[in-house]
């Protein structure tokens, strides 16, 4: 019987500043493990990337995987940062210079071939003979992937064809599993030999990991607030044994300085990516989250237009900061307007429109401060609604007409999440990928003030 110590990380979304920190802690353990003679195996479950931040932005997440290969890691899984915030063809080349496995066993191109740069599952050898299979899935948000060119398959499904062979192969099963914490409990019921599930997804932190029927998970947090460490003992022909589990908190350990330095120089490389003019300003653009401001406006203008829609919404909250004159650049709209959120349209009856221009404007909602769902501001502001002929907040019950269908172009959040729950039950449903809002204030303040000369530098 041998020991074998698993090290992993989940939902970092580039963080960047805990990562030495997470790093430092990290080499520790592994050290530990190694001195008292164990193998050890270091894997990451997704959403290392997120292009909220700039470096991540810049180099498109190849930033990522380097920190990842200076840090040895064996194998990691894609999260939705990585799979529905990039283009498909910056997808294709994150994991270029990859030197650990990516494994993600529901992702296909449209005639259903698998990509080239992942594997469903991969055989580890330990050094007593041991063979584990490790799995990875990734949560199916299936109309995203669809409008990015990609294929998304049902995680149960695709691990429920994939058992058997792996069963043949593996003494025991390990699943990196970016779908969340309910679906980890289903899939635990209903895979009993799988041993260990490496969770991600919903951030939660299981200190000392949940038996769930025979089956292990655990989960560690968001923005490398913890690192997980699992313990197993290995037996040829038997499933692996959990002997211990250990949630470490992050905060407090000093950083690494090797990987701090490597974040320096990719942060040096990241940056010039960014410096790309967008317009001239001749005067400021200014917003405020809390009264009509004409950068709000602007955005809003600018997202109807760009989805040839019938009208636009789009929140004060989004723009973190108003616009200087003179020259804006990519990194300006980067820093104003950080989210991966894409414009989207609904159709939406006349009097349901009246009806969210009426919630918009309440001050619960003004204030509220939200959390997920891609947004990465504070609170949620006022918000714009922009028709063809002009704004429409304080004209809505003259301009629009009850039993019309309009089409309504919003940020693409309003349609998956708890705000607006007449918008999440409607089956028209269009996303605009793989641009982000960033990007359609780009186009419009281009469009409205011609293109700025080259940056100097």
């Amino acid at each position: 019987m041998a020991t074998v110590t698993i090290l992993h990380t989940n939902d970092l979304h580039s963080e960047l500043d805990q990562w030495p920190a997470a790093a430092a802690l990290l080499k520790v353990k592994r050290k530990a493990a190694e001195e008292r003679g164990e193998h050890v195996l270091l894997y990451d479950i997704g959403d290392h990337c997120d292009r909220v931040h700039p470096l991540t932005e810049g180099l498109m997440g190849r930033g990522n995987t380097e920190l990842l290969n200076e840090m040895r890691y064996d194998a990691v899984t894609i999260g939705n940062n990585e799979g529905i915030t990039l283009p498909k063809a910056a997808l294709e080349s994150l994991y270029e210079r990859a030197e650990f496995d990516v494994l993600v066993a529901n992702l296909y191109h449209p005639d259903g071939n698998r990509p080239s740069w992942c594997k469903p599952w991969e055989l580890y050898t330990l050094p007593d003979g041991y063979r584990l299979a490790v799995v990875g899935l990734t949560i199916p948000f299936y109309q995203f992937y669809e409008e990015l060119g990609w294929k998304v398959e049902d995680p149960l499904q695709e691990m429920g064809e994939l058992l058997p062979e792996m069963s043949r192969h593996a003494d025991g099963i390990i699943c990196l599993s970016h779908l969340g914490l309910r679906l980890d409990r289903e899939l635990a019921e209903a895979f009993p030999a799988i041993s260990v599930i490496l969770g991600a997804h919903t951030h939660h932190v299981l200190e000392n990991g949940e038996l769930h029927h025979q089956t292990w998970i655990h989960q560690c947090g968001r923005s490398a607030s913890h690192i997980g460490e699992i313990t197993i003992e290995t037996e040829s022909g038997s499933p692996a044994r959990v002997k211990h589990i250990h949630t470490h908190e992050v905060k407090g350990i000093r950083g690494d300085g090797e990987t701090g330095r490597h974040l320096e120089r990719l942060e040096a490389e990241a940056l010039p990516q960014l410096y790309h003019p967008v317009a001239e300003l001749p005067e400021a653009l200014h917003v405020s989250w809390y009264e009509p401001s004409s950068l709000t406006a602007l955005a809003a203008e600018g997202l109807r237009e760009w989805c040839s829609a019938d009208a636009a919404m789009f929140n004060a909250g989004l723009l973190l900061n108003s616009l200087p004159a003179g020259q804006v650049t990519r990194h300006h709209l980067h820093q104003i307007c950080p989210h991966p959120i894409n414009p989207a349209v609904v159709k939406i009856e006349g009097t349901d429109l009246k009806k969210i221009i009426r919630l918009s404007n309440e001050e619960t909602m003004i204030h509220y401060r939200l959390r997920g769902y891609g947004f990465r501001g504070k609170v949620l502001g006022m918000t714009s609604f922009y028709g063809r002929e002009g704004l429409i907040n304080g004209d809505a019950e003259r301009l629009i007409e009850d039993r019309r269908i309009y089409s309504l172009a919003v940020p693409d959040l309003f349609t998956f999440s708890h705000l607006y729950p007449l918008m999440n039950d409607l089956h028209s449903k269009q996303y605009f990928m793989p641009e982000f809002l960033r990007d359609v204030l780009a186009w419009k303040l281009e469009k409205t003030y011609g293109k700025a000369s080259p940056v100097t530098k």
